[in-house]
């Protein structure tokens, strides 16, 4: 009943908000966090292509914490933009009934969907509850839906609850990021902290490094491990678990940056773990891969970043069993990709040290993975190019 008054209220005030004209204006609405790096890689282009429309941000302070203030204003500009660009589920798109004068473009924050999310995750307990999908319009308001890759289209069309011909496959503006030579200096300077972290550790023991290790590998190889947050987790301490599991495994003459969660980090607190363990505080993931030599991931989207910026990629999934239960999976790594997933701390380990010394990565299986899912890595493609023409039909229409 409370949420269907909320929905009720937000409604009101969305029709309230529509008696006043229409602007000539792009809104970037955005509940993840306050400056989405997509919406910041497209606005300069965006500005161009359409320099007679104000672009105007409306987004979070901190990721997902909706106030009673953001969610007015971003009323206001659904209600009175032509374009309303989303990252994510926004209730003030979703949830207004009748007519819109709008247009909204969902550029969806991940280039693909390793586990299962909205509609499709809904009787699972890590997802919302049908109740609140219904009340709340989850998912509702889209024109048009971006997806990073042609493999996501099947899961996002489940997730969101459209058809496929709703989707423009077209790519992500992080895609030109990590692909483009126009942005190989601020890749540059966005990894540079990271890099100087890890030049700056004390050198490993004498013996650390196999006789055998083959020329040309990097003396200090760097292994990125980037899981995804656990909302609803009961296990506070798997982040804490997993690290140490793989310091102790993992090849002395490696070094072990983490890229995780805030609050999964906190329980790392207190753990042993070796000086060569490095958490991520200020570099973004997307920039953490830049001086990564391997990337380990589980049921993030990373993986697809990973592969696509041509990093050597594993899977880790120790809780595969669980995952399969609750939210499920769209990828099943140790299906779908079986020479480049483990769940076993030893196993994956060892298939880093031998690939130290020998070279010996599985990169024709990881490539025959990322291209079934459309990944196809190409320098020339411009993906904002792709969106801006998109956002030009919309306001041609």
């Amino acid at each position: 009943m409370v949420m269907k008054l909320a929905a009720f209220v937000i409604s009101g005030i969305y029709r309230l908000f529509a008696l006043f004209p229409q602007r000539k204006k792009i809104a970037l609405l955005s509940r993840q966090s306050a400056r989405p790096f997509d919406f910041e890689l497209l606005e300069p282009a965006l500005a161009k292509a359409v320099p007679g429309y104000q672009i105007v941000w409306c987004c979070v302070a901190h990721g997902g914490e909706m106030t009673v203030t953001l969610m007015l204003k971003q009323l206001w500009h659904v209600a009175t933009a032509t374009i309303c660009l989303v990252d994510g589920y926004v209730p003030a798109v979703s949830i207004p009934k009748g007519p819109r004068r709008s247009s909204c473009i969902q550029l969806w924050h991940a280039l693909g969907a390793v586990k299962k999310f909205g509609f499709q995750s809904l009787h699972t307990a890590a997802g919302r509850s049908p109740e609140a999908a219904r009340a709340f319009s989850m998912h509702a308001g889209y024109d048009c839906i971006v997806a990073g890759f042609t493999g996501a289209v099947p899961a996002f069309a489940e997730a969101f609850g459209y058809g496929e011909d709703a989707f423009r496959a077209i790519g992500l503006p992080r895609c030109d990021y990590l692909l483009r030579a126009q942005y190989a200096d601020e890749r540059a300077a966005r990894s540079a902290h990271l890099a100087a972290r890890i030049a700056a550790l004390p050198a490993p023991a004498a013996d650390a490094a196999p006789a055998g290790e083959r020329a040309g590998a990097a003396e200090r190889p760097v292994v990125l491990y980037a899981p995804t947050f656990r909302k609803n987790n009961a296990n506070a301490a798997w982040l804490a678990d997993a690290v140490c599991a793989l310091d102790a495994a993992l090849p002395a003459s490696a070094v072990l940056a983490v890229s995780a969660h805030p609050l999964d980090v906190e329980h790392l607190e207190g753990r042993a773990l070796t000086d060569r363990v490095l958490v991520v505080h200020d570099t973004a993931t997307i920039d953490a891969l830049a001086v990564a030599d391997y990337v380990v991931t589980d049921y993030s989207a990373v993986a697809f970043e990973a592969l696509l910026a041509s990093k050597k990629t594993y899977f880790y999934v120790p809780d595969i069993e669980e995952y399969r239960i609750s939210p499920g999976l769209n990828v099943d790594p140790l299906t779908d990709a079986p020479t480049i997933s483990t769940a076993d701390a030893a196993d994956l380990a060892a298939r880093i040290a031998d690939d130290i010394r020998t070279g010996s990565y599985d990169a024709a299986g990881a490539t025959a993975f990322a291209r079934s899912y459309g990944i196809e890595p190409d320098p020339t493609y411009c993906a904002v190019d792709a969106i801006v023409a998109v956002i030009r039909t919309y306001i041609e229409k």
